[in-house]
């Protein structure tokens, strides 16, 4: 009877080890990333349809959802969701914002993009009302559009010096939000958001040209400084995403660094505090980086635009664990430099097969890279951007509704705005002038501001000028 005992004691002894083994090996979930675009991006009024959201991080239980509100969702792969959306989801003109929630432990909600998924009825032309113009006089390089104060209604941050929030009314029309840096003798060059705390409210992050700025945001709008992270010499572009999948945002930087530049990689601590950088070698002159999973693997990669005499698109391929590898270059034999205020690179799915395709902005010009997949690419293809004049900024998006990402640019001086409407199978149609303005105009971002099926933008000039579609 007592060797009986002893064995029941010991079983429960090595089952309640057994228990704590497990759960210190329990796996601590990414936060998920989408990478625009979703599948389709764009859906008549009508029936409900199944939804696939790309991106990395993905694990079983993640929830797609629709403006907010989650949808029965269907685990593909670490990289691929489908979820299916409600007739009376898309019973009226409007737009269906993305995002994605991962299950703790870690997780979390999608926060370093968005996909947009717009419900209209195809459109020929673009016709836009008159503009409403924000922080006047002051210049603007950039801007960030994303709901910074929860209320279902996309908002702006305007890369301006002092940068500025703008609060979306729903309507197109925005209200002061707050100053989030008044200090500021230039805008910044490169901005990011996230939720780098974890309190389920949108951060934001901008360079200057030796430090990264943090400021935490409140859920209404407003943002306080948590610290500035990083050195470097001459900083360019930012981009957020969780690189070691501890369920933490972490930042990419590339830093220009005259002749011997690098991209850094600071990984975040989950209180809005980042860790000393690891850097890494890159050709010269760094000028811009985008994240996505290239070669499907559910993890992050890094694509770099570096401002060397022939131009070059270079891939680091994400590890998992915050590190990456040696970069595979593109040389774009361009002749000249990189010229432009805006971002030049932008991630998309041109082709429609599932795969994350480049778009990079040259000058007059804006090369398409296309998937041919594990992160390989076939050779460059340019468009002109119109007007043989210089183009200051670009975005990809889905301007006519009719389910295929077009290209929009800014041309100098003018400005002038050009569509190239897209086919769907990676090519693109002619130039269509969408607008013919005065004065200078310097960054690009696209919204649909008035969550009516139709994408709108906003042109950073000396202030924000924001355009919707009628």
């Amino acid at each position: 009877m007592k060797t009986r005992l002893r064995l029941h004691k010991w079983l429960l002894l090595a089952t309640g080890i057994l228990c704590l083994s497990v759960a210190a090996m329990a796996v601590t979930h990414a936060v998920p990333t989408v990478t625009a675009p979703v599948s389709p991006q764009a859906v008549p009024v009508g029936s409900g349809f199944t939804l696939t959201v790309y991106g990395a991080g993905f694990v079983r239980g993640a929830v797609v959802n629709w403006n907010g509100s989650a949808r029965t969702t269907t685990f593909v792969s670490t990289r691929e969701l489908q979820a299916q959306i409600l007739s009376s989801d898309v019973a009226n003109p409007t737009a269906g914002f993305i995002t994605v929630t991962n299950p703790a432990p870690g997780g979390g909600i999608s926060s370093s993009s968005y996909g947009t998924v717009e419900v209209h009825a195809p459109i020929t032309t673009i016709a836009l009302n008159a503009p409403n113009l924000y922080d006047r006089n002051v210049s603007s390089w950039s801007a960030l559009v994303a709901d910074f104060n929860g209320d279902g209604k996309l908002d702006i941050i305007s890369g301006s010096a002092p940068i500025l929030c703008l609060l979306g009314n729903g309507d197109g029309t925005f209200d002061f939000g707050s100053f989030i840096d008044r200090n500021l003798i230039d805008p910044p060059r490169g901005m990011a958001f996230g939720d780098f705390n974890g309190d389920g409210k949108l951060d934001f992050a901008f360079t200057q040209d030796n430090s990264i700025s943090v400021y935490l945001g409140d859920g209404t709008g407003a943002f306080t400084l948590k610290g500035t992270f990083g050195s470097f010499t001459d900083l360019r572009r930012i981009v957020v995403g969780d690189f070691n999948r501890d369920g933490i945002l972490d930042i990419a930087a590339v830093d220009y660094g005259g002749y011997t530049g690098q991209v850094s990689i600071l990984l975040g601590n989950g209180d809005g505090t980042f860790q000393t950088q690891t850097n890494y070698t890159t050709l010269s002159q760094p000028f811009d980086v985008v994240t996505a999973d290239f070669n499907g693997d559910g993890k992050l990669d890094l694509a770099v635009a570096s401002n060397t005499d022939n131009g070059s698109v270079s891939l680091m391929m994400g590890n998992g664990d915050g590190t990456f590898g040696t970069p595979h270059t593109t040389v774009l034999n361009k002749g000249v430099g990189f010229n432009t205020f805006g971002r030049v690179l932008a991630v998309d799915d041109f082709n429609g097969d599932g795969a994350f395709d480049l778009a990079v902005l040259w000058n007059d010009e804006i090369g398409i890279l296309l998937n041919k997949g594990k992160g390989a690419f076939q050779h460059i293809v340019y468009y002109a951007a119109g007007g043989n004049r210089q183009a200051e900024s670009f975005a990809v998006g889905e301007f006519n509704s009719d389910g295929k990402t077009d290209l929009m640019v800014s041309i100098e001086p003018g400005p002038k705005v050009n569509v190239r409407f897209g086919n769907g199978d990676g090519t693109f149609q002619s130039t269509v002038t969408v607008l013919k303005g005065t004065g200078s105009a310097l960054g690009l971002a696209p919204g649909d501001f008035n969550s009516d099926g139709l994408l709108d933008f906003t042109l950073q000039q000396f202030g924000d000028y924001v355009y919707v579609q009628q």
